[in-house]
């Protein structure tokens, strides 16, 4: 019994002694800890580079270095988005900073696993795993610009905003910025996932160069309300106004250009500058009652309200151009019909940035002529009937359209039947076409009035020209109605002469 006694007593001294020995053995000599992990940026977007960053600490208490494998982040799923391999060794009490970079493709909120692994001088593993949470939000849209800035005037700024995210933004506000006032704005019900959208806006810049800002708000699928702002160092070019005048003629098919017509338009510049008049030779006889005026812009800024018309009070009609953008020509076809020829005053009338503006140029306006000259007329009378015969012709050389002769009434004259009037239609320039009329006329009548009527570019014109008719011929009567009894009587006596000279030499022969 007493030896039960003291075996059960030493056994538990001997538990006593071994317990803490034990118990050692089941905590490991080296501990590592996270302390600390940040988020940059702190709103990630997807698709956009998002960096981990944490603190991986060996325990001041350790009993041993611990040699760092791998920091790895994973997420839900376990799928491993980053690592960091053999990032450094611990010893006891110090820390070491590892950064994991990482991509989301979808917005929202990602439950993601920190995990640190290394090996302690005893060739035992040691690992230590944190939570961490991202929240993942819509890209934000891109933002490019593209601008032509003019000082002083309102210049035309392109804003490109491209969604790359995988969710479409709505109710999408774009606004240019001058230094920190807004200049003009714009507004898209959507931007589709991927796709882009294109503005025009303006910005009026003040001075050599600007500082031009695109901001764009924004509302995504989560009803956020979201502001993106881009700026730029732009350049800003002085103003250079060089709007050009060109006049030129239009043939009758509207397709002739200025070298065609051999120079006859005169071209301008800069700001209501001299015209240079320039002419061809042979301007005359191409030179129609239609011109087209043309309006270049070699300028840098965009010219409004332009109008053709004439420098001062005189005849030419207005004709409205609009505007015409920086390198762009604008053109308007104006009527010379009324405008009397020689040295026209064109003038093109414009605003930049709501200032009134003028370009003029002289246009050395000589029409083609045309006109009917009645030639080669012969006026023959047999009795009452009178025939009238001759050429058209034109002294010109425009054409001349519907071209009618007839005999007018005058005194003791008037047109007859079958020829009262003949219809010659067209006559080129410096072409003829024959007519024939018939008239009738009394014994008083003295001459035979002959209209021609005809039609120069749409006008028409009515002349009237009067011709003497020669005397009437009877047929009888006075010294006409002698004549057979005078042929008579010639013959009688021609043969009364024959017989006294033939009969004497008949008798003598005998």
């Amino acid at each position: 019994m007493r030896r039960t006694l003291v075996a059960l007593v030493t056994l538990a001294i001997c538990l006593s002694v071994l317990s803490p020995l034990a118990v050692g053995q089941e905590v490991p000599d080296a501990r590592l800890t996270v302390d600390d992990v940040t988020v940059a940026p702190d709103r990630p977007t997807t698709g956009e580079p998002t960096t981990v960053t944490a603190d991986v600490a060996l325990s001041a208490g350790a009993d041993s270095a611990v040699e760092l494998d791998r920091v790895s982040l994973h997420d839900a799923d376990g799928n491993r988005l980053a690592v960091a391999g053999a990032p450094g060794s611990l010893s006891p009490g110090d820390t070491t900073t590892v950064d994991l970079v990482a991509e989301f493709g979808t917005a929202g909120r990602k439950n993601l696993t920190l995990e640190a692994t290394g090996t302690d001088q005893n060739g035992e593993s040691v690992e230590v795993r944190r939570p961490v949470t991202v929240v993942v939000e819509d890209s934000p849209p891109g933002i490019s610009i593209d601008a032509n800035l003019v000082e002083g005037v309102e210049s035309p700024v392109t804003v490109t905003v491209a969604n790359p995210s995988v969710d479409a933004v709505r109710n999408v506000e774009i606004v240019t910025l001058y230094g920190d006032s807004i200049d003009d704005r714009a507004f898209v019900p959507a931007i589709a996932a991927g796709g882009t959208a294109v503005t025009n806006l303006t910005v009026t810049p003040t001075g050599n160069g600007a500082d031009v800002g695109v901001r764009v708000g924004y509302t995504t699928t989560t009803g956020d309300r979201q502001y993106t702002v881009r700026r730029a160092d732009l350049d800003v070019e002085p103003l250079r106004d060089d709007v050009a005048v060109e006049v030129r003629p239009v043939r009758e098919d509207d397709a002739v250009d200025a070298a065609d017509a051999g120079g006859i338009g005169s071209l301008v510049g800069g700001g209501g500058g001299a015209g240079l008049q320039q002419q061809n030779d042979d301007e005359e006889q191409t030179a129609p009652e239609r011109v087209e005026v043309a309006v270049t812009n070699f300028g840098n800024a965009r010219v409004d309200g332009t109008v053709v018309g004439p420098a001062g009070d005189g005849p030419l009609p207005r004709r409205f151009v609009g505007s015409v953008a920086p390198g762009e020509t604008e053109t308007a076809t104006v009527d010379l019909a009324r405008v009397p020829r020689g040295d026209l005053e064109v003038a093109v009338s414009y605003r930049i940035d709501d200032e009134e503006r003028q370009s003029t140029t002289t246009y050395d306006y000589r029409p083609a002529t045309a006109a009917v000259a009645l030639t080669g007329i012969d006026v023959s009378r047999n009795g009452e009937r009178v025939n009238v015969s001759g050429n058209a012709g034109n002294t010109g050389q425009a054409p001349i359209t519907g071209v009618v002769v007839a005999v007018a009434d005058g005194e003791g004259v008037r047109p007859t039947y079958p020829r009262r009037d003949y219809f010659v239609g067209t006559v080129d320039g410096s072409e003829f076409a024959p007519f024939e009329l018939t008239a009738r006329a009394t014994d008083n009548a003295s001459s035979v009035p002959v209209e021609v009527t005809y039609r120069v570019d749409g006008r028409q014109y009515t002349e009237r020209t009067e011709f003497p008719l020669p005397e009437p011929d009877d047929g009888g009567g006075g010294i006409a109605g002698l004549a057979p009894l005078a042929v008579g009587a010639g013959v009688a006596l021609t043969l009364g002469a024959g017989a006294v000279v033939l009969l004497p030499l008949y008798y003598l022969r005998r």
